[in-house]
C-alpha cells in the first residue's frame, strides 16, 4: 500500500470516527439533561428533534474540523499548536451549533444541550488526536511514515537541526542528507549525514532522492536567495521551513513550529484544492456584495466630494497584473490631483503634495478602496490576498516575486494588518509569500476581522 492510499484511508477512518463520536456526544448532552429534569422549571423535550438536527449539524461540525486541519494528518505539528487547533475548532463548532438551532427554530433545540455540546467535542477531539499522534510516534519509532528531508546548510544552525531530527525520531523524519553553498568547501558529513551537492542543484535532488520537506538552515544565504530556491522548487511540491535563530526575528501573526526546542517558520507547499477555493469564492461573493450594497449611499457622497473639491473625475481606473499575470482594470476613488502620473510611486509622506484633501481622509481611512469590490465580484480580485501591482514592476520580478501571481489579488492581505505602508516594499512581498504558502480559510477569517481596526484607526495609511 503506498503512501498516498495509506493516506486517504486514516482520512476516512477519521472522518467517519468524528461522525460516530460527534453524534454519540450529542445524544449523550441529551440523556444528561434528561436526566437532570427535576432540576430544571420544565423538562427537555423529546429526542427526535435532536436526532434531525444531526442532518445539519453533523456536515457543518466535520466542515469546522476539516477547515482547522483536523485531517491533514501527514503535517507534524507541536502538541501546543494541536490543543490550540482542537480549541479554535471547538469554539467554531459551537457557534455553528447555535447558529443552526436558531435557523431551525421548529427543532426545539434545549439552550442547555447546545452549551454543552462542545465538552464532549473537545474531550474526543483531544483524546482521538492525542491517540493518533501517539500511533504515529510509535509508527515513526519503527521506521514507518518517515517524510524525507534535506536541510540546506553546512553551519552551527544547520548541525543543530541535524541534531535535533537525529537525536529525536518521534518527530517523524528521515534525513536524507545535506546541501551547502558552492563558496564553501563541501564537507563530508555533519554527524555522519552525507552531503550531497549545491544549493544550485536542489531541484534535481529533490526529485533524485524524493525529497518531502527541506529545511533552510544556513542564515548566511540572503532572504532574497532563499526566497528564490521556495520559487525555483515550487513545482516539486516541496514544504519548507526555516530554521530561525531567534523568536524575535518574526513577527508575532506568523506560526512558528518547533523542531524539539528550535523555532522554524513553515512555508507550506501552497494552494487551498478545489473545495476550498469554492468556499473562497462564495465567502468572496457573499461578503462584496453586502459591503456594496450597505456602501452605497456612502459612495456616492464619497463621489460628489471628490468632485467638488478638485477637478477630475471621481473614479481613478489602473492597469493592475492579477491571477497568473493577466491585467485588469482596478478601480479606486481618485485621492491625487489630475496631473499625477497614473504610475508614478505611491505616496509615503500623508503631506505628499499629490494627494488632494479629500483623498487625504479617504487614503487614511482606505476608503479609496471600496469601488474594489466591484472587482471581487467580477473574479479579478478576492477580499483577501496579495495587492495587486502596476505591470511594469511586475516586469521587474525575481522569480520568488513571481510566486504571488499564482493567486488572486487581494483587497485586504497580511502586510496589511501587520504593517501597512509603515514596512518597506520587500518586506510586504515577503508576507504576500508567506499568505500564499500558508493560505487557509480559517487565516483569510483571520486577515479579514484585524483589517476592520486597521481600517478604523487609520494604521500606516497614507
Amino acid at each position: 500500500m503506498n503512501s498516498t492510499t495509506r493516506s486517504s484511508l486514516v482520512t476516512v477512518a477519521l472522518t467517519a470516527g468524528d461522525v460516530a463520536a460527534f453524534a454519540v456526544g450529542w445524544v449523550a448532552v441529551w440523556k444528561i439533561r434528561e436526566a437532570a429534569n427535576v432540576h430544571f422549571a420544565s423538562p427537555i423535550n423529546e429526542i427526535g428533534p435532536y436526532l434531525h438536527a444531526l442532518k445539519w449539524l453533523l456536515p457543518v461540525w466535520i466542515l469546522v474540523c476539516a477547515i482547522h486541519g483536523h485531517y491533514a494528518h501527514k503535517e507534524r505539528i507541536s502538541s501546543l499548536n494541536e490543543i490550540t487547533r482542537i480549541f479554535r475548532a471547538t469554539i467554531d463548532m459551537w457557534l455553528a451549533t447555535f447558529v443552526v438551532s436558531s435557523l431551525f427554530r421548529h427543532y426545539d433545540i434545549g439552550r442547555s444541550v447546545v452549551l454543552l455540546s462542545v465538552i464532549p467535542q473537545f474531550v474526543y477531539l483531544y483524546a482521538s488526536r492525542t491517540a493518533l499522534r501517539a500511533a504515529k510516534r510509535y509508527a515513526t519509532r519503527r521506521g514507518r511514515g518517515l517524510r524525507r528531508v534535506l536541510i540546506v546548510g553546512t553551519g552551527e544552525t544547520a548541525r543543530r537541526a541535524v541534531l535535533r531530527i537525529v537525536d529525536h525520531p518521534e518527530v517523524g523524519y528521515e534525513l536524507v542528507g545535506l546541501v551547502g553553498r558552492t563558496d564553501e568547501p563541501p564537507p563530508k558529513a555533519v554527524n555522519h549525514v552525507p552531503f550531497l551537492g549545491s544549493i544550485e542543484q536542489l531541484p534535481e535532488l529533490i526529485r533524485r532522492y524524493r525529497i518531502e520537506e527541506v529545511f533552510l538552515a544556513d542564515p548566511k544565504v540572503p532572504d532574497n536567495d532563499k526566497l528564490n530556491l521556495v520559487a525555483q522548487c515550487d513545482e516539486t511540491g516541496v514544504n519548507f521551513k526555516i530554521v530561525t535563530q531567534m523568536f524575535e526575528v518574526t513577527s508575532p501573526q506568523i506560526r512558528i513550529d518547533v523542531l524539539d526546542d528550535l523555532p522554524v517558520i513553515p512555508l507550506q507547499s501552497g494552494g487551498m484544492g478545489p473545495l476550498r477555493s469554492a468556499i473562497k469564492r462564495l465567502v468572496d461573493l457573499v461578503i462584496a456584495s453586502v459591503l456594496l450594497v450597505l456602501s452605497l449611499p456612502f459612495a456616492l457622497l464619497i463621489a460628489l466630494w471628490i468632485r467638488l473639491d478638485s477637478p477630475g473625475p471621481a473614479l481613478f481606473v489602473h492597469d493592475r497584473i492579477g491571477l497568473r499575470g493577466r491585467r485588469f482594470r482596478m478601480y479606486k476613488f481618485r485621492t491625487m490631483t489630475v496631473e499625477t502620473c497614473p504610475y508614478d510611486n505611491a505616496p509615503t509622506d500623508p503631506n505628499d503634495p499629490r494627494i488632494t484633501r479629500a483623498g487625504r481622509w479617504l487614503r487614511r481611512f482606505s476608503l479609496d478602496e471600496l469601488p474594489q469590490l466591484v472587482n471581487v465580484l467580477r473574479g479579478e480580485m478576492s477580499m483577501v490576498g496579495p495587492r495587486p501591482e502596476m505591470p511594469h514592476i511586475v516586469e521587474r520580478y525575481e522569480p520568488w516575486q513571481r510566486i504571488r501571481l499564482e493567486v488572486k489579488p487581494g483587497v485586504t492581505g497580511l502586510w496589511q494588518i501587520i504593517g501597512r505602508k509603515n514596512l518597506p516594499l520587500e518586506l510586504n512581498l515577503e508576507y504576500d509569500l508567506y499568505y500564499i504558502k500558508n493560505q487557509s480559510l480559517i487565516l483569510d477569517f483571520v486577515i479579514l476581522l484585524k483589517t476592520i481596526p486597521a481600517v478604523i484607526f487609520g494604521h500606516g495609511a497614507y
